[in-house]
């Protein structure tokens, strides 16, 4: 009797009214559904120009470059029939603002150069040699002649030029083919010579140090079409980074963009 009454007390518990548990599917379940996640969308560059300068043999473009950040530039398209280039030296460097001239329209900074401020590559001026060719198998040379224009290789010069300034990389190649095939991510401001349907321009992207396109993304910028790009067919770099910049004179209203540090020589476009 005893016996009796323990096992209807124990089946009274809470226990003894739970249902079985399911038995564990041999079949793994499947684990929830991860939440899609859509890649990042790269932005596509996009000039977006803010203001327009036009004075005899020179229009200046000046605007930002939406990317990842925030870059400015100036695109200056010159004239050769109303004005002509000068190369203004600065043996022991300079700001560029000290080499704009009181009757030049703009300065711009030319190519590389060493730290005591000699220039690294073949540099001349009115038909004088300022400094000797180095390395033609790179790079390239933007050359004026009396009535030839020259951006590209050393092996496609045909002339003697009277201006001749020596810069790497060749970033935009004949026929705007891309001179740049890998990115080495290395960013910083640019300043560039280009050809655009025959017509000299000199393009500046300024960036905050550390900023700024790379030269593979640059090619890219350069190459492209507007609004993308600037639709040069040959562009060659010139020195960039903390020398980049322009300067213009009291009769040019356009953004002034002055370099962060001393520059070697500059490209002053003066009136003809």
């Amino acid at each position: 009797m005893r016996l009796r009454t323990l096992a209807l007390l124990l089946c009274l518990a809470p226990s003894c009214n739970q249902p079985a548990s399911p038995q564990a599917s041999a079949t793994p379940s499947a684990p929830p559904a991860a939440a899609s996640l859509e890649p990042p969308i790269a932005q596509v560059p996009e000039l977006v120009s803010t203001s327009a300068t036009d004075v005899p043999g020179l229009r200046v473009v000046s605007g930002t470059i939406r990317h990842s950040g925030v870059w400015g530039f100036s695109d200056l398209a010159v004239d050769l029939r109303l004005v002509r280039l000068s190369i203004v030296s600065a043996k022991r460097g300079a700001p560029l603002a000290k080499l704009l001239s009181r009757n030049a329209l703009a300065v711009v900074n030319g190519g590389y150069f060493e730290a005591d401020f000699r220039p690294s590559g073949w540099l001349k001026h009115d038909g004088v040699e300022l400094a000797r060719k180095s390395d033609t198998s790179k790079g390239g040379v933007l050359a004026l002649g009396s009535t030839n224009l020259y951006v590209g290789e050393f092996s496609g010069l045909k002339f003697e030029p009277q201006l001749a300034i020596q810069s790497h990389p060749l970033i935009v190649e004949p026929e705007g083919k891309p001179g740049i095939h890998r990115d080495d991510g290395r960013r910083a401001a640019r300043t560039v010579a280009c050809l655009k349907g025959g017509t000299l321009h000199f393009i500046l992207i300024s960036a905050p140090r550390g900023e700024g396109p790379t030269l593979f993304e640059s090619a890219a910028l350069l190459r492209d079409a507007p609004p993308r790009g600037f639709g040069c067919t040959r562009a060659l770099n010139l020195d960039g980074g903390p020398s980049s910049g322009v300067v213009f004179g009291a009769d040019v209203p356009a953004r002034q963009r002055e370099p962060i540090a001393p520059v070697a020589y500059g490209i002053a476009i003066e009136p003809r």
